[in-house]
């Protein structure tokens, strides 16, 4: 009987608990195979390889990026062999990089607390190609407008 209660417990209490991603095609990902038709207000449109990435808590990532190639950027700071911070949001669905991944990104500009360029990313869904901007906002610890429908 205590093996039907706590089996019972267990089954009603998992799905409250589960945090993970219900399709791997509804995951997100940092890199555009096309450049969008209908651009996103996008300051930086470049090819990146990622050469440190880190989840700071489960919102938040980071990502060490080097530049390839450039596409559009808003001053020189932004050329190939650059290094460029990236932040972006974090969740069950992605986006699920590593080390050593390459694409192109899509992103806005901003800065850190001491003036460096930081990137803001927008992301795309692999199963539909749906477009997330970046909740910059969020990002710092604050909630905006722009970070509601996030």
């Amino acid at each position: 009987m205590r093996y039907l209660i706590a089996l019972v417990l267990c089954v009603l209490l998992a799905p409250t608990q589960v945090l993970a991603c219900r399709e791997a095609i509804m995951e997100d990902t940092l890199f555009f195979d096309a450049i969008p038709e209908m651009q996103p207000d996008a300051d930086v449109i470049a090819k990146v390889i990622l050469l440190d990435v880190s989840v700071l808590d489960f919102y938040k990532g980071t990502a060490t990026a080097k530049v390839l190639h450039v596409l559009k950027a808003p001053d020189e700071r932004v050329h190939p062999g650059s290094m460029i911070s990236m932040k972006f949001m974090v969740s069950s669905c992605g986006p699920n990089h590593s080390s050593g991944n390459e694409g192109t990104i899509v992103a806005k500009a901003g800065a850190d607390g001491e003036g460096h360029l930081e990137l803001y990313p927008y992301m795309r869904r692999y199963s539909d190609g749906r477009i997330t901007a970046p909740c910059m906002g969020r990002l710092h610890g604050q909630i905006t407008d722009s970070c509601a429908n996030n």
